[in-house]
């Protein structure tokens, strides 16, 4: 133990000694080890943590898909989970549940829109998490026409009650009905989203669609439930999945025009919260890794030249009995000393990289809140700067052991610049290049894929308008002709605001990753063609829009014309298609004045048959990477629906604006909450957010390993020129220009980042098709980004390269010749 503290005190003692170096080290790990443990912390929290419920491992989601596996999980309608949850015996419980949205109002108090979870009343014995206080809902909480309860969020008991006992049992006014609260869920719970504050119960029926409009023969193709369940005891995923699949074939024998080529698949429930961030956050993690590996090969090249230059200390200790191994051992102690001190730093840098990146993340990465660093982020700190201390330290150790003492006496004290130090330095700067080629193949890859995602046309212009999302009339008061006549009188209130050129409503906004649940697709039949049965009918989303809503976002008429007055509730039906579907049904025809008839009702009795008056310009709806595909539009007078955005043509900023909206709508029922405008262009923007954010990081991490792996680079020809600076003299002095003298050099240089491009681009086509699925517009081998690549860092190489040669080209032939090298 005393040796080992002397070898410590030993290490100490030489980085003190030498300021410049230290520094350099340091700084190198500091970065590498903090942005590793930044990323870290992230994959830790969002990936890797468990889901915060007794024996997690055993809770799964239950979604219904296509045989074919060619369409992405979808809820389950409520006859289907009925089905499942009275029938299926690989679970100990299944429970249901879907999100809507809430309004909280009262007297003295500000109304206030919650997110709320609808759920079935066994979901929390199912998650086995309890009340902190009252009581979970009881069965008969949960049928139709029973009396409404829920249960408040930790967040939202303090907020509106102030923490108080007897917040329990009082009435709430939820959205216009009175609803009794019966418990209080722990600090901290928020299934199954974020912002999740209220659970009520959902009451549905077997056969009894919630809404009137939906015919019982349909009820089976109502999707709207999730659905979440507990593994029984001994039973697997895997044998759940057999009883899942054995169950969908019978609903698809028995219902096949609901479930038709469907099956249900069973996953972890983890796997749903984090699925769609894995590939991202395990690219970012896979980047950061090779950056430090990058760090490592530089600071293992440092530590070889300063190995290197202790040549005459190493010759003297063996010269005195010193053995090899207890040398090696000797640079081991100082490769961990340096890196523990770079992971002490790493921590500060972790914790500074953390708030960037969570600055930058997009907001719908999950479990972001739980992110922090912790112990756990300590320890893998600790843990990664020892294997690093270790990796770069091996070489410098083997170099010591690699020495003979007659050979190290007959060096005179001169560092040994050849042999397996030189060829590790130059292995270690080809394997810099080599990582740093692959990181930078996929950063030009994901910016140009970025790049033109950004250049997509959405169809529409969200320049100068603002959008407020959502306004909601309470349920009791929401019948069809309520909701027409309320959003009607709010249009015509806005249109009268200062500086407000245009308003409109929407049911569904572009590019608003909620589109689809707010916008049903319905399958639809054209007059004058041969009937065809429901399974078989085409189907288009069909979305309910206000006068002036295409004008509002500049979205061009192409034929016919917009909803006017003419387009009342009495009025024969009308719609309007785009483009798409217009080619798609249409071809080469003239669509005006066919009439459509579509299976969609909100209200029973309500005219489906359409005449189509106007075709407009494709909007991409769904996703810039998703190409338009038909849409039909109907106007609200027509097809009434309680809960609708607003969108506002105005040049002033939301601030000035929110005060008049407010107004407006509270001069109508003050009960109803305001969320505050923000601008359309954020919707555009939160589009791009997350192939922005891996673009970002993924450059930026690319930019870091390219300045390690070319501070190694030239690192090593600076070390060369320095140990060749007599044959350059010599060259200088028998005639050769200082170009010529250093020629040899510089060729070094580049043949050494050739090969280390050349072995990149090896492992870069095995990154371009890991990014394959992250790639809009740009294919994954494709020619520009091979080429810009290697061109990018074979200037920056020769730069490199460059900059020692000319410093050895400055040195006096004279002095250099005489000099003791």
């Amino acid at each position: 133990m005393s040796s080992i503290w002397q070898d410590i005190r030993l290490a100490v003692r030489l980085y003190v000694r030498h300021p410049l170096f230290t520094i350099v080290v340091l700084a190198v790990l500091a970065l590498a080890i903090g942005v590793n443990s930044a990323i870290f912390s992230v994959v830790n929290a969002v990936l890797l943590r468990a889901l915060p419920y007794p024996r997690p491992f055993e809770l799964v989601a239950i979604a219904q898909v296509s045989s074919g596996g060619s369409a992405a999980p979808s809820p389950i309608s409520p006859p289907n989970y009925f089905d499942l949850r009275d029938e299926a015996r690989s679970f100990a419980g299944i429970a249901a549940y879907w999100s809507p949205s809430v309004s909280i109002a009262g007297a003295g108090i500000e109304p206030e829109k919650v997110l709320a979870a609808t759920c079935s009343a066994d979901l929390f014995r199912v998650l086995g998490i309890n009340p902190a206080a009252g009581r979970a809902f009881a069965a008969n909480d949960d049928v139709p026409g029973a009396a409404r309860v829920a249960i408040l969020g930790y967040g939202l008991w303090q907020r509106r009650f102030g923490g108080a006992a007897d917040a329990i049992g009082r009435d709430l006014m939820l959205d216009g009905l009175p609803t009794r609260i019966v418990g209080v869920m722990p600090r901290g719970f928020e299934f199954p989203t974020a912002g999740t504050e209220m659970w009520l119960p959902l009451r549905l029926s077997r056969t009894q669609p919630p809404n009137p409009a939906i015919r019982v023969e349909r009820y089976r193709e109502y999707r709207i439930l999730n659905v979440v369940a507990r593994l029984a005891t001994s039973i697997t995923a895997s044998q759940a999945q057999s009883e899942m699949e054995r169950l969908g074939s019978r609903l698809a024998r028995e219902y096949p025009d609901a479930n038709r080529l469907a099956t249900f698949t069973v996953v972890p429930l983890h796997d749903t919260v984090v699925g769609s961030v894995r590939p991202a956050l395990l690219l970012l993690a896979a980047a950061v890794g090779c950056v430090l590996l990058v760090a490592c090969a530089n600071v293992g090249g440092l530590m070889l030249v300063r190995a290197s230059r202790r040549t005459r200390e190493v010759t003297i200790r063996m010269a005195l009995g010193a053995g090899r191994a207890r040398l090696a051992r000797q640079m081991i102690t100082e490769s961990l000393v340096i890196a523990f001190a770079g992971g002490a730093l790493a921590l500060v840098v972790s914790a500074w990289t953390l708030r960037v990146f969570v600055r930058l993340a997009p907001a719908d990465i999950p479990r972001l809140d739980d992110v922090r660093i912790d112990g756990g982020v300590a320890a893998f700190t600790f843990l990664l700067a020892t294997a690093t201390g270790l990796l770069f330290g091996v070489a410098p150790a083997f170099q010591i052991r690699a020495h003979r003492l007659h050979d190290a006496l007959a060096a005179s004290g001169r560092a040994l610049v050849a042999g397996a130090g030189q060829r590790a330095r130059q292995l270690l700067v080809v394997a810099e290049i080599a990582l740093s080629m692959m990181l930078t193949v996929g950063a030009v890859l994901l910016v140009q894929s970025l790049a033109r995602l950004q250049r997509v046309d959405t169809g529409f212009s969200g320049s100068s308008v603002l959008i407020v999302d959502r306004i909601e009339l309470p349920r009791g008061r929401a019948s069809a002709p309520a909701s027409a006549a309320f959003f009607e009188g709010l249009i015509a209130r806005l249109r009268d605001l200062p500086g407000v050129e245009s308003a409109a409503v929407t049911l569904g906004l572009p590019l608003d990753p909620r589109a689809r649940f707010f916008v049903d697709d319905s399958t639809f039949s054209i007059a004058g063609e041969p009937p065809q049965p429901i399974g078989q009918r085409p189907s288009a989303p069909v979305h309910v829009i206000g006068p002036d809503y295409f004008s509002t976002i500049r979205v061009a008429i192409t034929r016919g014309r917009a909803f006017d007055e003419r387009d009342r509730g009495n009025a024969p039906g009308v719609a309007i298609i785009n483009e798409s579907m217009a080619r798609r049904f249409w071809p080469n025809q003239d669509p005006i004045g066919r009439r459509i008839t579509h299976d969609l009702a909100i209200v029973p009795g309500q005219p489906t048959t359409r005449e189509i008056v106007g075709v407009v310009g494709d909007i991409r709806h769904f996703g810039l990477e998703q190409a338009a595909e038909p849409q039909i539009f109907l106007p609200h007078a027509q097809m009434p629906w309680p809960s609708m955005a607003v969108v506002l043509r105005t040049p002033l900023d939301p601030a000035r604006i929110a005060a008049g909206v407010r107004e407006a709508v509270w001069s109508v029922d003050s009960t109803i909450p305001v969320p505050p405008p923000r601008p359309m262009d954020d919707v555009v923007a939160a589009a791009v957010g997350q192939p922005r954010f891996r673009a970002w990081l993924l450059g930026i991490f690319a930019a870091m390993a390219i300045v390690l792996a070319m501070t190694g680079l030239y690192g090593t020809m600076a070390y060369a020129a320095q140990q060749r600076s007599r044959e350059i003299a010599l060259r200088i002095a028998l005639g050769a220009t200082p170009a010529q003298a250093t020629a040899p050099l510089v060729r070094q240089g580049l043949m050494l980042a050739a090969a280390g491009t050349i072995a990149g681009l090896g492992g870069a086509a095995i990154v371009a098709r890991a990014l394959r699925a992250m790639l809009f517009g740009v294919a994954a081998n494709d020619p520009a980004t091979y080429v810009a690549a290697p061109l990018l860092l074979a200037a920056v190489a020769a730069l490199a390269c460059y900059l020692p040669a000319r410093r050895a080209r400055r040195v006096d032939p004279i002095a250099a010749i005489n000099a003791d090298v």
